[in-house]
């Protein structure tokens, strides 16, 4: 395996990408006009759980993330990492 020549660089975008997603979480719980408790009761987890997601306290995992989205109709998907520019346009 090639070691990484700039592991702050990958920690950046890893950190970076996370930050994404989460702001896509609450977006998408905003939009549904869902309170933190409401999502929690739907999914049936404690709303701390979404407090935590939400402010970034800790790294969701992706059972959690899918657990609290299914009841919403949403999931997780692979896809191409979009650069800043293209979604700009």
């Amino acid at each position: 395996m090639k070691k990484d020549k700039y592991p702050m660089e990958k920690a950046k975008i890893l950190q970076d990408l996370e930050y994404d997603l989460i702001c896509d979480f609450i977006r998408i719980r905003k939009e549904k006009h869902l309170s933190q408790q409401k999502l929690a009761d739907m999914a049936g987890v404690i709303r701390e759980k979404i407090t935590k997601i939400e402010n970034r306290l800790n790294s969701p995992q992706i059972n959690s993330l899918i657990e609290i989205l299914q009841p919403i109709g949403y999931t997780i998907k692979i896809a191409p990492i979009r650069k800043k520019k293209e979604e700009k346009k």
